[in-house]
């Protein structure tokens, strides 16, 4: 088949404008493929996402992801990534995403930059044509070193103050002073504290009934939001520092002991009625909700479960695990889902929920009846004893790695005179425990203690025995190297004395 001059004239005439177009794009590909292949790609390769850019970061978040253009070579990633100042860790790949697992809490009031200067994507060769890297950099801070105290002298007396370590230990006034502060509890993100006081005109004439705030700390926190991989940015501004808001009057019930849920949605609150005395139990009050009665026996001392969806609460000779559960009709139902008859106190739990810190007052051993045991107790039942003593176990804090358990507590001292002497001591939770003591303080003293969120410090509230006695506030270093740090092995150092002097010194998360 042929066609005739006069044919092919007028195929050309028909062939439009845009398909011209077409066929000279499709040509202008194929050569630029064919040069892609034979000469490479000069596209500079980049990071284009930091999880952690300009965010604040606590000990929550256990790692940052570094996103990339194009998927890379893992080898030159890892040579060439740089943290100052260092942070221990682990590094995994999913395509081009490299996260970044910490080994260990990050320490607070700290400034940190990110650098990775060089890479190679997967494609590219040694050769000078390979793509180049546009280096990167990158910042992100720790939340602040800051502590809450009630304040013991002069006009800080019975006020909730804040000192920031990170702020040239700056101090603040929190609470006005026409309130007492009884007890606080810091929210997770430390933007907040919840206190229980009573107005100072009611002290002065001998009622006592306290009623439950909330106070901004100023602090800007991580949004609730964030997940444990990456930090996101602040998505509320934090209240103005000293900003007060109602929680729970005590008009008709005292408030008493009050605990905080974990995720601070929840309080758990010991209320007795004004007028009627056996009307006394636990309440529960969700967050912008009335409080609500849990129905269950009366019982002690009390603390909410990790997962903010149940309590131990010490009823008769042992603790009751009891679930947390709203109901709709305004009630919580309460039936206890365990019971633990050895244990009369427990002190704290894992913060992944495995295992508890708990007494056995040993009542069912003649042998032992005046001897405390503190026994380290897992999720499937396992019982460990960590330590006995003849005196007191005063407390018990997990921490943040779970894989220490730091105790205070004292023993009897022989004489005729009854006479305790506290102690501090460190229970690495290997198999089997390995306990070091860390600090030895004056007979009858009073003492307290908080771990620091990173788990790099202690501070102690110490209290001479003796009326007039001094009272001080100390820090305890944990750690004296990186490596002690990383193997989970406390060293014995001096405390330090701390520029404050007031009661219940507790870190901000």
């Amino acid at each position: 088949m042929s066609f005739d001059r006069t044919t092919q004239r007028a195929f050309r005439r028909s062939k439009s404008p845009l398909d011209r177009v077409a066929t000279g794009l499709m040509v202008g590909l194929v050569v630029l493929a064919l040069l892609l292949v034979f000469l490479g790609d000069h596209a500079t390769v980049k990071v284009r996402d930091f999880s952690w850019q300009a965010h604040t970061v606590g000990a929550d978040n256990i790692a940052f992801a570094i996103t990339f253009t194009r998927p890379m070579d893992p080898e030159t990633v890892e040579a060439n990534l740089q943290i100052e100042p260092p942070l221990p860790g682990r590094m995994s790949w999913a395509g081009r995403r490299l996260a970044y697992t910490l080994d260990v809490p990050i320490p607070y009031g700290e400034t940190y930059e990110v650098r990775l200067p060089d890479a190679r994507d997967r494609f590219s060769i040694r050769q000078a044509n390979a793509s180049q890297f546009e280096p990167f950099r990158g910042r992100f801070q720790s939340r602040d070193r800051a502590i809450a105290y009630i304040g013991t002298q002069a006009d800080e007396v019975g006020r909730l103050m804040l000192i920031n370590f990170s702020r040239e230990g700056a101090t603040t006034a929190l609470t006005p002073p026409d309130l007492t502060v009884l007890d606080f509890e810091p929210y997770p993100l430390g933007d907040r504290l919840l206190f229980s006081a009573i107005p100072n005109e009611s002290s002065e004439s001998g009622s006592l009934t306290a009623s439950l705030f909330t106070v901004a700390t100023g602090l800007a926190p991580l949004a609730p939001e964030q997940s444990l991989t990456e930090a996101v940015a602040v998505s509320f501004a934090p209240d103005e520092v000293g900003t007060l808001t109602s929680i729970l009057d005590g008009d008709d019930y005292q408030n008493l002991a009050f605990d905080l849920a974990p995720n601070g949605k929840k309080i758990v609150v010991q209320r007795v009625n004004q007028t009627e005395p056996s009307d006394f139990g636990p309440w529960v009050v969700p967050e912008g909700e009335a409080p609500q009665r849990l129905d269950t026996e009366p019982g002690g001392e009390f603390l909410i479960g990790p997962d903010s969806q149940t309590l131990l609460l010490l009823q008769g000779q042992g603790t009751a695990i009891i679930p947390l559960d709203l109901q709709a009709e305004g009630t919580i139902a309460a039936d206890p889902l365990d019971f633990l008859p050895e244990f009369g106190r427990v002190f704290d739990i894992t913060s992944d929920g495995s295992a508890a810190a708990m007494v056995d007052f040993n009542q069912n051993d003649p042998e032992r009846r005046f001897t405390e045991t503190l026994v380290f107790v897992t999720i499937d039942g396992e019982e460990t004893p960590l330590l006995d003593t003849t005196g007191s176990i005063l407390a018990a804090e997990f921490d943040p790695t779970n894989q220490i358990l730091y105790v205070l507590a004292s023993e009897l001292l022989p004489g005729e005179e009854y006479q305790e002497q506290p102690f501090l001591t460190a229970i690495a939770l290997d198999d089997p425990p390995m306990p070091v003591q860390l600090l030895t303080f004056p007979a009858q003293s009073r003492v307290s203690m908080n771990i620091s969120p990173d788990g790099l410090a202690i501070v102690l509230a110490v209290a001479s025995p003796t009326p007039n006695g001094a009272a001080q506030n100390l820090l305890l270093p944990l750690f004296q190297t990186t490596e002690q740090r990383l193997t989970g092995t406390p060293a014995q150092a001096a405390p330090q004395v701390l520029p404050f002097t007031g009661a219940a010194p507790t870190w901000l998360p």
